[in-house]
C-alpha cells in the first residue's frame, strides 16, 4: 500500500502472504504517479532502485545498521515519514482489515476497499478539526 503524507491511502496491492512487497513496488509506483517514495529496509536493493530511476521515481529507504557509512545518508525526516505509514497500517489493522474470511478475491478485495473508505472519510472529519492529525477516530 501506498500512502500520502497526510496518510490517505493512494493505491494498494492484495498478495499472496509469500510474496515480497518489492515485487508489487514497480506496479504500485506506477500507479500513485509519485516521484518519492519511501521504503522499508526491505527495498535497498540497488536493481529496484535503478529501474525505478529510469521511471523518475526516487525510492528512499532508511540505512541498514551493518551499512557503510560512505552508503548512510540522512534519513532523519525519514522517521517522521515512516511513523506516518506504521500508523495507518495500524489503523486499519484496528478497523478489522486482516481479519477477512473471504470466499473469493472479489470478495476479500470488496470488504478491503469498504474498510480503505470508512477509513479515509473517518480520517477527513478528523483532519477538518485537528489539522494534521492521524487518527481516524477521536476516540481514541
Amino acid at each position: 500500500m501506498i500512502v500520502t503524507k497526510t496518510g490517505f491511502p493512494i493505491t494498494y496491492s492484495i498478495t499472496n502472504p509469500g510474496v515480497h512487497d518489492v515485487k508489487v513496488l514497480e506496479t504500485l509506483s506506477e500507479e500513485a504517479n509519485l516521484p518519492n517514495i519511501l521504503g522499508d529496509k526491505g527495498y535497498i536493493s540497488h536493481k529496484i532502485h535503478e529501474k525505478l530511476a529510469l521511471k523518475g521515481i526516487t525510492i528512499s529507504v532508511p540505512p541498514r545498521k551493518n551499512m557503510d557509512k560512505s552508503e548512510k545518508l540522512d534519513h532523519s525526516l525519514l522517521g517522521k515519514q515512516r511513523k506516518t505509514v506504521e500508523t495507518v497500517c495500524s489503523s486499519l489493522e484496528k478497523l478489522g482489515c486482516q481479519n477477512f474470511n473471504s470466499r473469493s478475491v472479489k470478495g476479500l478485495e470488496s470488504r478491503f476497499e469498504s474498510i480503505l473508505l470508512a477509513y479515509s472519510v473517518l480520517l477527513s472529519r478528523a483532519q477538518r478539526r485537528f489539522e494534521g492529525t492521524l487518527r481516524y477516530s477521536l476516540g481514541y
